[in-house]
């Protein structure tokens, strides 16, 4: 410790929160893979193309799917789009990857 009238320095290490965040795809690499995933969209059965998209995934229990790979929301999902729109269909070609 120093003594005197001299103030001590204690210099933090910090890290900006993007760089402990998990690294995503640049532009090029985003083009590549929904080139690819038409790819598969048009040369597959939906039933081989959902295979191949869901590959490796596991329920986190949010919703339950359906017949013909549609998602049940849960009642008590923060976004609650009433009664008659619980089906919430999404388009595999221009899903986020």
């Amino acid at each position: 410790m120093e003594q005197g009238g001299g103030s001590s320095s204690i210099q933090i290490q910090r890290k900006s929160s993007i760089e402990t965040e998990p690294r995503t795809l640049n532009i090029h690499q985003i083009h590549f893979a929904r080139e690819a995933a038409l790819l598969v969209l048009n040369n597959m059965s939906s039933e081989e193309a959902i295979n191949i998209f869901t590959e490796g995934l596991e329920s986190v229990g949010s919703g339950d799917m359906q017949k013909g790979g549609h998602v049940m929301l849960d009642s008590d999902d923060e976004n609650d789009f009433g009664a008659d729109e619980k089906t919430l269909i999404r388009d595999v070609a221009t899903a986020p990857f």
